[in-house]
């Protein structure tokens, strides 16, 4: 969706959580993973299994009320959050999955290294619902 006037969302198109969650789980199913809903743990929003990986995936939409430094806020306690699940789960591929928009790319840059030398993973999800890796 194009949103061009919103006045705490600058970005050229936006998805809810539950839209990001949505072109994360159909991804996953059609590369062979099982995946599942998941309230259990801390910070994480899905859980998706194959013979050889499990990830424990984080998503946050770039749709809500709130403004740049309170969605800065809530990006760095979703970070937080999916590293103590982490602490429980230490065999698990850790994922970040956000709208691929500049200015979650800018958040993620500034502490590419950190999730780089974590293995974290990051999904980007495109406008038509494509999902790039990084």
């Amino acid at each position: 969706m194009a949103l061009h006037d919103h006045p705490y969302i600058s970005d050229a198109f936006v998805m809810n959580k539950a839209e990001v969650i949505k072109a994360v789980e159909g991804y996953l199913l059609r590369e062979g993973y099982e995946t599942e809903t998941c309230n259990e743990i801390d910070g994480v929003d899905l859980t998706a299994t194959n013979e050889y990986h499990t990830l424990l995936i984080a998503a946050q939409g770039n749709m809500s009320e709130i403004t740049g430094y309170q969605n800065q806020n809530e990006f760095c306690l979703k970070f937080v959050n999916l590293l103590k699940s982490h602490e429980k789960n230490p065999a698990k591929t850790l994922v970040l999955a956000h709208p691929d928009t500049p200015s979650y790319r800018e958040k993620a840059n500034t502490i590419r290294h950190a999730l780089d030398d974590l293995g974290m993973v990051r999904f980007w999800i495109k406008e038509d619902g494509t999902i790039e890796w990084e």
